[in-house]
């Protein structure tokens, strides 16, 4: 990160923002000069950790952490109120938090599946209404990313998961649709196989076969997806709506 005001004066808020992709999206709109809020599920050391950097980036009071869980409409509402209470505005939200139950379809409970899109999906649903309230409120339009995988074409294992992203590439192009006219653009940014704790525990052999199959021959890092949210957040980005902008270093598809 080199630092830039391209997001100065906007407020961005980051679901799930304490580590991997969505850590480095919160760092990644400091050092563009925003302020960010972002939440996390619970507080402690890490959260505070990202605070700190985002305050060092951003300068001192740059960032907020809360404790919210998406699923969680009363958490989606005290979230957004806590943000609009600290900084006066939100211009810019990022869906990034989200979990996966992978199991084969036959092997999936409907407490696993439920609790997948209850959190990609329902919780996406809660925080882009929200934001679009505001948004339309404010009265300057308003940007939404939100961060999808490549599953939502269908894999092996993750019924759920897959079924989670369809939806929200889905819920993304409604959005921007039924909102464009008023300057709300809204966005996905498609994720191919990066190094995080959601996929950390990935089998070795489809590891390897992901690797295999993508022609950069290597993982994506966090802070290459963060790039692509700063740029669609960005003025640059004025005319691009509804859009699945792929990060996959040219991995086509999912290797069964």
């Amino acid at each position: 990160m080199t630092g830039s005001t391209e997001l100065r004066d906007k407020v961005v808020l980051v679901t799930g923002g304490s580590r991997g992709i969505g850590r480095a999206i919160v760092l990644a709109a400091a050092d563009a000069g925003a302020r960010v809020a972002f939440c996390a599920r619970s507080l402690g050391p890490a959260t505070d950790e990202v605070v700190a950097e985002a305050d060092r980036l951003g300068g001192p009071g740059s960032a907020l952490a809360v404790r919210a869980d998406v699923a969680s409409e009363t958490d989606v509402e005290a979230l957004f109120d806590a943000v609009i209470d600290r900084f006066d505005q939100v211009d810019i939200v990022v869906n990034n938090a989200g979990i996966n139950r992978d199991a084969l379809l036959v092997q999936t409970s409907t407490v696993d599946f439920d609790a997948v899109i209850a959190t990609n999906l329902t919780g996406a649903f809660l925080v882009c209404r929200r934001a679009v309230q505001e948004f339309l409120a404010q009265g300057d339009g308003g940007r939404i990313v939100s961060i999808s995988s490549m599953s939502q074409a269908g894999a092996t294992s993750q019924a759920a998961y897959a079924a989670s992203k369809g939806g929200l590439l889905g819920l993304t192009r409604t959005i921007a649709k039924e909102y464009g006219h008023k300057g709300v653009l809204a966005n996905v940014v498609t994720v191919g196989y990066v190094e995080t704790d959601l996929t950390r525990d990935i089998d070795a052999t489809l590891r390897r076969s992901l690797v295999a199959a993508t022609p950069l021959r290597r993982t994506g890092r966090p802070e290459e997806i963060a790039a692509v949210v700063r740029f669609l957040a960005s003025a640059r980005a004025d005319y691009i709506n509804g859009a699945a902008v792929r990060a996959t270093g040219g991995l086509e598809e999912v290797p069964t």
